[in-house]
């Protein structure tokens, strides 16, 4: 089932001021383990398990904030100036997606977006150009499915690039409605990270987005992005009495601005939860046999 984690918990509560931006995790909660996830070919052939059984799932995260002014709102007296967008760095905000390895699972990370509805603001002059040429450095993603046939007839290597075809074509997939990177979109990227002492668990892996001033200025005060990955048992040696267990995604996210503007205006981190609180959305890995049992 998906659900939902946020800070606040309870969203119906935020106005915006305390804490400024507010933050969501969302996605599937009992994922699916491959176990074959390390097979390029199966015993058997084609015939056996492939690449193409691959579960393949999506987390979503999103960051937002109100705007300075809200019509009917007199609550809220923030001047243009407290505007954040106003003041923001180049470098905007960073996004942290964490999970576990220590849980008795891990995940592997295969396509990392960031998320917009169309039109957007200088979408004619910047997205689709962009867009445009992503589908030029990638073709092996857009056209797995039409290459996979002209491939299997190939023995050992069709197969299996017949068996992974419909994985590379979801992947693909995933990439519609994402921001184009790039000199003629959006400079945003994502990076792979470690971080420890977050939870009882250890070590956390995971990967940070960074995001562009240009996106919160053209795309608005809320922004989304996703991460797909598949989960893969993870039992150390020599363990006997290996188990999943539960374990959660952890996430937080920080927005970079000048503060205001000023002769001594000073740098500005806003932490959401904190610097050292996390969104935590519980998953609870499980077989694919306990799905039919």
């Amino acid at each position: 089932m998906i659900k939902v984690a946020s800070h606040p918990r309870d969203l119906s509560t935020w106005n915006g001021n305390h804490p400024s931006f507010y933050m969501e995790i969302f996605g599937e909660t009992e994922p699916l383990m491959d176990r074959n996830y390390g097979e390029i070919l199966p015993p058997g052939g084609i015939e056996a398990k492939t690449t193409a059984n691959t579960p393949i799932y999506e987390y979503w995260w999103t960051i937002g904030h109100l705007p300075f002014y809200e019509p009917g709102n007199t609550r809220r007296h923030r001047s243009r100036n407290d505007s954040p967008w106003r003041h923001l760095r180049k470098e905007a905000a960073h996004v942290y997606l964490y999970f576990p390895i220590n849980a008795g699972w891990r995940i592997k990370e295969l396509v990392a977006t960031t998320k917009y509805l169309s039109p957007a603001h200088h979408e004619l002059t910047g997205s689709e150009k962009a867009a445009h040429s992503w589908q030029k450095i990638s073709p092996v993603l857009s056209e797995a499915s039409t290459l996979a046939p002209l491939l299997a007839p190939l023995p050992g290597v069709g197969a299996a690039a017949a068996g992974a075809a419909p994985v590379l074509s979801a992947l693909s997939k995933l990439r519609i409605g994402s921001v184009p990177q790039g000199p003629q979109g959006y400079d945003w990227f994502v990076k792979k990270v470690t971080t420890s002492g977050v939870s009882h668990r250890g070590v956390m892996q995971g990967v940070m987005w960074s995001l562009p001033k240009d996106m919160f200025m053209d795309l608005g005060g809320r922004l989304t992005g996703s991460l797909a990955v598949s989960f893969i048992p993870n039992a150390r040696q020599p363990d006997k009495h290996w188990r999943p267990e539960a374990g959660a995604v952890h996430g937080h996210a920080g927005v970079f601005s000048t503060g205001r503007a000023g002769l001594f205006s000073k740098q500005r981190v806003d932490w959401v939860p904190s610097v050292k609180d996390f969104v935590e959305l519980k998953l609870s890995p499980r077989w694919a046999e306990e799905e039919n049992a």
